[in-house]
């Protein structure tokens, strides 16, 4: 094969394996957005259930509360009840008190119901805002996430064509470019990569100023000396 001929299917290898390799990284850039989005919808999900729970604490221990002081108050009655008539100074001074400490702990008891009740509405409505933010970003989570999946199917299954396109020029290469070219791709990304400005855009390193201009010249096969890739230069073509 004429170096000539050889140097144009490894631009074409080139080109395909920057295809595949554009590809596989945006599988892989889909697939690991995809699992971030799950894990911020995790964490939705778990704040939105902790304000829930909160809430629902909150509006049992009101239920409490009023329990409470209604049977308080229920006690309070009857203590005052039992005060009317009574005679014995010492039973009078007895009721007397114990009613003054029903209605210090009613007291008590209705400024802190007034207290949580207060609490309870911010609880409720974090726990309101929580589920909603839970549910939205989950709806949208779940549309991105789908979207993604079409994306990356598509692009799996545009991998097979260039993979297809590549056996088939790597099978019209002469047997040592071909093990060569084998051999890179087991190791690397690509096997075949361009040059700008003198640098090898497989490693990065720069090429000898005579193997540069070689490249440029796009008529003789070149390898990096650093990396041992081929190097082809698109712009001659």
């Amino acid at each position: 094969m004429d170096p000539q001929t050889l140097v144009n299917l490894l631009v074409e290898i080139a080109e395909l394996e920057e295809l595949l390799l554009g590809a596989t990284q945006k599988i892989k850039h889909n697939a690991e957005l995809s699992f971030t989005l799950e894990e911020l919808q995790a964490e939705y999900e778990v704040d939105a259930a902790k304000a829930a729970r909160e809430n629902e604490g909150a509006e049992v221990t009101v239920r409490g509360l009023e329990n409470e002081i209604r049977q308080v108050a229920e006690w309070l009655k009857v203590k005052e009840n039992q005060v009317v008539g009574l005679t014995d100074s010492r039973q009078v001074l007895a009721l007397t008190q114990e009613i003054r400490s029903l209605k210090q702990r009613l007291d008590r008891l209705e400024d802190k119901t007034i207290d949580l009740l207060d609490q309870q509405d911010e609880l409720k409505s974090e726990a309101v805002e929580s589920r909603s933010d839970s549910l939205t970003h989950g709806a949208g989570s779940r549309a991105k996430q789908e979207a993604m999946a079409r994306d990356s199917a598509d692009l799996f299954q545009k991998t097979k064509y260039i993979q297809n396109d590549l056996e088939r020029l790597l099978g019209m290469l002469p047997p040592s470019e071909n093990r060569a070219v084998t051999r890179l791709r087991q190791n690397l990304d690509q096997a075949v990569v361009n040059h700008k400005d003198g640098v090898c855009l497989g490693c990065f390193n720069h090429l000898p100023q005579q193997q540069a201009i070689v490249v440029e010249q796009g008529r003789t096969v070149v390898r990096c000396p650093s990396c041992m890739r081929f190097i082809v230069h698109r712009s001659w073509r």
